[in-house]
């Protein structure tokens, strides 16, 4: 059981004279006294941006609250679900949504239903994100890799970016972000191989990862006979003895660094910081130029809770539906929503797994996230994507164990469909091609009502594909069929699925035009002094790679920038 303090220096709350302390177990802060204080630095969202940007500010002195709307799954938080899924771990839960949602919950995953209104006919959905300490960095398969140096000038990168809204430049440099890019890559325990296809990874001295295993080993090979460019993937993960690398579930082994691990966990048993779960933030209360107050629901009540600097980290789905629900005579269209941009130009990479079976008759079930190949990234001057190990399949268990009556009906069918699912769909390496995407202004989130009495959220989403996503993820994928074409492999899903929205992003941008972007350069909000955001929501563009080393580098650049331009 972790524990926590936060001191009064008589009645003025502060950092550095102890007069009285508050014992906190879990790290949880009395919500009632939380709403005495005014804190330095409020950060809704404990993921990855989040963590490591409250741990930078807690560790410079600034008294630090997250807010999280999901379940500490922390070090003794009882009842936490680990080392398997849910649908998996406990399979009886399936038997009522409310058993199965609160099972959810203590896996560290979201809830709340996405209703999509992109096509004919709206389809409601819970997207496999996270939810609680870590966010979805929790449950990530721990890629923390760079972007090149060419994804922050993005529009020159593509023929035709028709009426895309990429922009010719990011606000920053990769030459800018490179001394935090480092910093993160320590703080999170980067391992891995330099990328051969890319100069600027000479100066990255990354720990080496293990060797590629046996069953990777072959494929690597191939891949290199084919005047091809294999590489480790550079990974946040300790490795320890029979490390699964696992992905999709909560670490039982404390072998991956995530936004909890590596940024909540220290900010607040090393450094004081203190922590609110269970605790959704519904709207900011701001006047033309400040916000005043956070609202938040906690089971305790609703709580008013205020902070010097608002942080927002809740991901590209709840921030921006924040500001949007944050509607006032000051701000009839949102906070900070002057541009009109808030909630556009969504972005969330075309994802197509493949499963390839390098040798004829072996069948693989050890982890095997390890192989990344950007050979397509850049390419006769289109630019497509990353391909890289995308892990282990789920248990047919994801599939079957859910309630309703499609979970009831694949329960009861379940000998035949473990029998085609064990025959069919495993024992290959699983490799996913990911195609960047570019941001439309259609493309976007929007608000919706409560999701029943539970206190879910449902969030509004309109995204469809355009001509250069159609044109660019055809030829991508038609260049690996190429590749793998002496291979048996089998397709394992469409990138045209919305329901795959793992690196959602994109809305809530940052620029130096105040008419074209919500944020400034500095991720603070152009119309609002005290308001940043280091979720994913900040990107112009979604570049092809995974985002979590960028949103954590970017974290810690707007961390040192907080704490000189508001407490230096």
């Amino acid at each position: 059981m972790i524990r926590s303090r936060f001191v009064r220096a008589g009645h003025v709350w502060g950092h550095r004279i102890i007069a009285e302390e508050l014992d906190l177990a879990d790290g949880e802060l009395d919500p009632r006294e939380a709403e005495r204080v005014e804190w330095d630095v409020i950060v809704v969202g404990a993921g990855m941006g989040g963590g490591l940007l409250g741990r930078s500010l807690a560790r410079s002195g600034r008294t630090v609250l997250f807010v999280e709307k999901g379940r500490s799954t922390l070090p003794g938080a009882p009842g936490t679900i680990r080392a398997a899924i849910p649908e998996l771990a406990e399979p009886w839960a399936a038997r009522s949504e409310r058993d199965y949602y609160d099972a959810l919950a203590r896996a560290g995953r979201s809830t709340d239903e996405i209703e999509d209104i992109s096509g004919w006919r709206a389809k409601k959905f819970i997207p496999f994100i996270g939810s609680g300490t870590g966010g979805s960095s929790a449950l990530y398969g721990m890629v923390c890799e760079r972007f090149f140096a060419q994804d922050f000038t993005p529009r020159q990168n593509f023929a035709h970016p028709g009426e895309s809204t990429v922009p010719e430049a990011w606000p920053i440099s990769y030459e800018q972000l490179s001394p935090w890019y480092a910093q993160a890559e320590k703080l999170l325990g980067v391992r891995g191989q330099p990328d051969p296809l890319r100069p600027e990874s000479t100066d990255v001295n990354l720990p080496a990862a293990p060797p590629f295993s046996a069953d990777n080993q072959p494929l690597v090979d191939y891949l290199t006979t084919r005047g091809l460019h294999p590489y480790h993937l550079p990974m946040a993960c300790d490795y320890v003895d029979d490390c699964g690398t696992c992905q999709t579930f909560l670490c039982a082994r404390s072998c991956k660094n995530d936004g909890a691990r590596n940024g909540v966990l220290p900010a607040i048993t090393e450094h004081g910081a203190s922590l609110l779960t269970q605790c959704r933030v519904v709207r900011l209360d701001a006047d033309h130029t400040q916000v005043r107050q956070v609202i938040c629901e906690h089971p305790s009540g609703t709580l008013a809770l205020k902070g010097k600097v608002v942080v927002l980290a809740a991901g590209a789905l709840a921030t921006p539906l924040l500001l949007l629900n944050s509607r006032s005579g000051h701000w009839p269209g949102g906070l900070a929503n002057g541009s009109d941009m808030v909630g556009r130009n969504l972005m969330r990479h075309l994802l197509d797994p493949i499963e390839v079976w390098p040798e004829r008759g072996r069948r693989i079930a050890a982890p095997n996230k390890e192989i990344g190949l950007n050979d397509f990234y850049f390419f006769e001057g289109q630019k497509y994507g990353t391909v890289q190990s995308f892990g282990a399949l789920p248990p047919m268990e994801w599939m079957t164990n859910r309630p309703g009556l499609r979970g009831k009906g694949l329960r009861q069918m379940s000998p035949v469909v473990r029998q085609l699912y064990e025959r069919i769909l495993t024992g290959g390496l699983v490799l996913a091609a990911m195609t960047e995407d570019l941001p439309y202004l259609n493309n976007r989130i929007l608000p919706a009502e409560r999701s029943g009495s539970s206190g879910r959220q449902r969030v509004r989403m309109q995204y469809r594909l355009h001509a250069s996503e159609i044109s660019r993820r055809t030829t991508f994928l038609r260049q690996l069929k190429d590749v793998f074409a002496p291979f048996r492999t089998l397709s394992l899903g469409s990138g045209k699925d919305n329901s795959n929205l793992g690196h959602v992003c994109g809305t809530v941008r940052f620029g130096a035009d105040p008419m074209t972007s919500v944020l400034d350069p500095n991720n603070r909000a152009h119309e609002v002094e005290n308001l940043y955001v280091v979720d994913t929501s900040f990107f112009p563009s979604s570049a092809g790679l995974n985002p979590s080393l960028t949103v954590a580098a970017n974290a810690l650049r707007v961390a040192a920038h907080v704490n000189g331009a508001h407490f230096g």
